[in-house]
């Protein structure tokens, strides 16, 4: 599994490839609208409910939007991407598939991991696996030739759809900057919340 769809969330870097997967294409960045809805045929995706944020990729790969803060060196993310997961046949080989994806990635040059928790979940009807990390990204750009030693808070959700199980999505959001971000949880779960599969989606 990819490291852009575990630990990098912030350089936007989406991988994998399934066509109709998201409702709209963009080659610039645009300015969202607070819980803009974009239907799609395999998932509708809502943008995070609040201001400030700009929709940097959309294709048949996923959606990345982006938000700055106000303080320095501080910025959000949230993104959806598509990945190709391969046969499992129980949830526990689903969530160790995973999970073995994440930790391999966790520890690298760039970033040390001092928090990693993972739980599988069958709550929308699919499998899916949550799981939170926290990182040091000694690497952060911060500026043109500069870099900083930042905090990486992510909150994850990884899922087959329930369809085409061809097909995995990774729903991230994430914060970086100096210190942790009290509210991330909640406005995590609020951005997870507004992806999902819709109520027919294609087969095809």
């Amino acid at each position: 599994m990819s490291r852009s769809l575990l630990i990098s969330a912030l350089s936007f870097a989406i991988v994998g490839l399934s066509a109709c997967a998201v409702p709209t294409q963009v080659r610039e960045s645009q300015n969202v609208p607070p819980g803009k809805v974009y239907a799609g045929k395999i998932l509708t995706i809502t943008a995070p409910n609040s201001e400030g944020w700009q929709l940097l990729k959309s294709d048949p790969s996923g959606m990345a939007f982006a938000r700055k803060s106000t303080t320095p060196g501080e910025s959000f993310a949230a993104q959806v991407a598509i990945f190709d997961p391969p046969q499992t046949d129980s949830p526990e080989e689903f969530e160790a598939f995973i999970v073995k994806g994440a930790k391999g990635d966790a520890e690298t040059d760039r970033f040390s991991t001092s928090k990693f928790t993972h739980q599988f979940s069958s709550a929308r009807g699919y499998p899916c696996v949550q799981i939170q990390n926290i990182s040091e990204d000694r690497d952060a750009k911060t500026g043109p030739n500069k870099t900083e030693t930042l905090v990486l808070q992510n909150e994850h959700l990884y899922c087959r759809h329930p369809v085409q199980k061809n097909i995995g999505f990774a729903i991230t959001y994430s914060h970086r900057g100096k210190s942790l971000h009290p509210d991330l949880q909640k406005e995590a779960l609020s951005f997870i919340e507004g992806v999902f599969v819709p109520s027919n989606p294609s087969s095809k």
